[in-house]
Formats: C-alpha cells, sequence, structure tokens
C-alpha cells in the first residue's frame, strides 16, 4: 500500500505506535489503546476497527491495540 491508499486511521495509528516500539508488545499495546480512547473522536475508533476488521495492513501492535479498544 502506498501512503495516498492507507486509510488516515489507520496511518494515525501506525504513528502512535512507532512512538511505542522501545516497550515491551503488550505495555506498548495498552498505550496506543489509551492514547487512541483518550485523543480520537468515537468515529475514529470505529473506523480503525472497521478498517482492521476489513483487513487492512498495519502494525501489530495497532491490531492489538485495537483488541483492548473492543474489550472495554
Amino acid at each position: 500500500m502506498t501512503d495516498t491508499t492507507v486509510p488516515p486511521t489507520i496511518r494515525l495509528a501506525g504513528d502512535i505506535a512507532a512512538q511505542f516500539h522501545h516497550r515491551p508488545a503488550d505495555e506498548a499495546a495498552t498505550a496506543i489503546a489509551m492514547h487512541i480512547r483518550q485523543f480520537w473522536d468515537p468515529r475514529m475508533r470505529r473506523d480503525l476497527q472497521a478498517e482492521i476488521a476489513a483487513g487492512a495492513e498495519t502494525d501489530p501492535l495497532v491490531v492489538a491495540a485495537a483488541a483492548q479498544l473492543r474489550q472495554a
């Protein structure tokens, strides 16, 4: 995928994930989920979930964070 075909929520979540790669995966996913929960509009969170469910390619940490968001 090129940058022009990556959905905005996937791109933004990937940018956030890049900031947490230095942490253990479980801690990073939790931090990403917390950031998304605090700062993203509910519509953006729904879009992210829909894109991941549709099979969008993204960082595994984003997928793990999205799973935590679904549990909350």
